[in-house]
């Protein structure tokens, strides 16, 4: 599978999941609910862009290497994923034949995760930093456009069961970073880790 640059942690500004029925019906008056795909937001910003671009031509290697690796550990992977799915739908299979694949299946599973989180970690220590310099500037660029909006409740996608195009307004958030946030730095201080809030260029 190829590499996807982003974030290893996301900013959440997660109200609490509701029905949007008449929430869309709001917005779309331009009045007081809408929707915002934060990560999208985030992933769709110049800045965030160009960082990834830069690391993306900086670690080629060890980013075509990642995708080689993972590439053939779903080929390793799939014939006893395949086998665990046909003893799954055969009634007669003993559950402790069953049990004792799934587990060697998990074991694996869970060797090949923790090799490729070594692989990933060149370039996505440095994106997960770039990621963070913007997300540091959500909340702020969020209001900002909930206000160019008037809108006064923001819920996640994912708790949206409907909601008209103009309930999104991701792209009013990512519109209001770049305003913010004209460049990031790829290159985290020694010491980072996601999750600290440091200074960093560009802001």
């Amino acid at each position: 599978m190829k590499i996807m640059l982003k974030a290893l942690a996301a900013t959440a500004l997660v109200a609490s999941p509701l029905l949007v029925a008449p929430a869309t019906a709001q917005v779309a008056a331009g009045q007081s609910v809408a929707v915002v795909d934060f990560e999208k937001a985030i992933n769709d910003t110049a800045a965030f862009k160009a960082a990834t671009g830069q690391i993306q031509t900086q670690y080629k290697a060890q980013i075509d290497a990642f995708n080689a690796r993972s590439q053939a550990i779903n080929t390793e992977l799939a014939p006893a994923q395949t086998e665990i799915q046909t003893l799954q739908q055969n009634p007669s299979t003993p559950k402790a034949t069953l049990d004792a694949k799934v587990a060697a299946y998990r074991t694996r599973a869970q060797t090949a995760q923790a090799e490729l989180a070594r692989l990933a970690q060149p370039f996505g220590r440095p994106t997960a930093y770039a990621r963070e310099q913007v997300a540091d500037k959500v909340e702020a660029s969020l209001r900002a456009a909930m206000a160019a909006k008037r809108v006064n409740l923001i819920i996640n996608p994912e708790a949206v069961i409907l909601a008209l195009p103009a309930a999104d307004i991701t792209p009013d958030l990512t519109a209001q970073l770049n305003t913010v946030v004209k460049t990031v730095s790829t290159t985290p201080p020694a010491n980072w880790q996601p999750g600290q809030r440091q200074p960093a260029a560009g802001r």
